[in-house]
């Protein structure tokens, strides 16, 4: 059963990223656009992201220090496929009535069933369109990417993945811990994104760091993971840093947690809340954006292979739009560094 209109077959239009001049055919990086936030549970505007994040990356100056300019990346980003986006809008007139209820102190349990089966299911073939026009991009030798969007969507490039990699390892940067089971019900939660990631076999461990909001359940799934899951919380690094332990040290501690082949799952509320304030749950404190690129740096001189990324959670704030300006950059650096550990830049 398909859900939705357009097909897998590989399109020769695209979107300007960056002002790339890369065709789709040529792109050696493929961005899939993926806007849906069915199940945010505070604000929404994350659906807006991947078009505010494009227009966004119009104004940069793509010069890397670290890398080559981004041109000598064949990066290309699909066209924004409207029918999802007004998918996400109709469910999400759904999900935000049952959300209310629920903040009514209302449970779940006693509420429809049917709203939670019509959600979990679309939701379900959603991320199987997204796997599919992952895989399609896969089996021609690209290397994919998706930008949300909540953070759900990322499991369809995962899911994808798994059937070309036997193993791999994933750096999960986030202020939240993603491993409820079914937040609010939802089997496919922006919330669950990680409890959904552990299911699959093939994903041989979690490196999660900026981690500064989860619950007790949360925690101790993380500790009964045996070692599967491995935390570098946010209060811990920045008691380190207070003590004189320098980020280098820090990032091989990270690195070296990791193996090889890595998938980078980045929330943009992993950032210090000053660098996101629309995205949809704020949380103080975070990550310099610098230290990102730093770690990113050190991962490519380590020798570990990105292999996929996702950016998800990025939502439009207003007048000048630092959080376009920061999405926008966070992708291009994310770009550059899966371009770099696969040596796909030209030099």
């Amino acid at each position: 059963m398909k859900l939705f209109s357009h097909t897998n077959h590989m399109p020769t239009t695209r979107a300007s990223l960056f002002h790339t001049n890369v065709s789709i055919e040529e792109a050696s990086l493929i961005v899939i656009p993926a806007p849906w936030e069915v199940t945010v549970s505070t604000r929404s505007g994350t659906a807006l992201g991947p078009e505010t994040i494009l227009k966004a990356s119009y104004q940069l100056g793509l010069y890397s220090p670290r890398f080559p300019n981004i041109d000598q990346i064949s990066i290309a980003m699909l066209p924004i496929p409207h029918d999802w986006k007004i998918l996400s809008d109709t469910l999400r007139h759904d999900t935000a009535g049952y959300i209310h209820a629920l903040e009514l102190g209302i449970q779940y349990t006693t509420m429809p069933k049917s709203i939670l089966q019509k959600i979990n299911s679309h939701t379900r073939l959603f991320l199987d369109e997204l796997k599919n026009k992952a895989l399609n991009y896969l089996n021609k030798g690209k290397i994919v990417s998706v930008v949300g969007g909540e953070h759900i969507v990322a499991l369809g490039l995962v899911e994808a993945l798994t059937e070309k990699y036997s193993n791999f390892g994933m750096l999960h940067l986030n202020a939240h811990a993603t491993l409820h089971k079914a937040y609010q019900g939802f089997t496919y939660s922006h919330a669950s994104l990680m409890h959904n990631v552990l299911k699959l076999p093939q994903v041989e461990t979690v490196v999660q760091i900026g981690l500064r909001d989860y619950t007790k359940e949360e925690a101790q799934v993380i500790d009964s993971s045996k070692g599967r899951i491995i935390t570098f919380l946010n209060d811990t690094l920045k008691a380190e840093k207070f003590q004189g332990i320098t980020w280098d040290t820090s990032c091989k501690k990270i690195i070296d947690a990791l193996p090889e082949h890595i998938y980078i799952s980045f929330d943009i509320d992993s950032l210090d809340a000053s660098l996101c304030p629309s995205t949809g749950t704020p949380v103080p404190g975070g990550l310099g954006f610098d230290e990102v690129c730093y770690l990113f740096k050190c991962l490519v001189n380590a020798g570990k292979k990105v292999i996929g990324f996702d950016l998800c959670e990025v939502s439009p704030g207003e007048q000048f739009d630092l959080d376009a300006q920061v999405g926008s950059r966070m992708l291009y650096q994310l770009a550059l560094t899966t371009a770099a550990s696969q040596n796909t830049l030209n030099s």
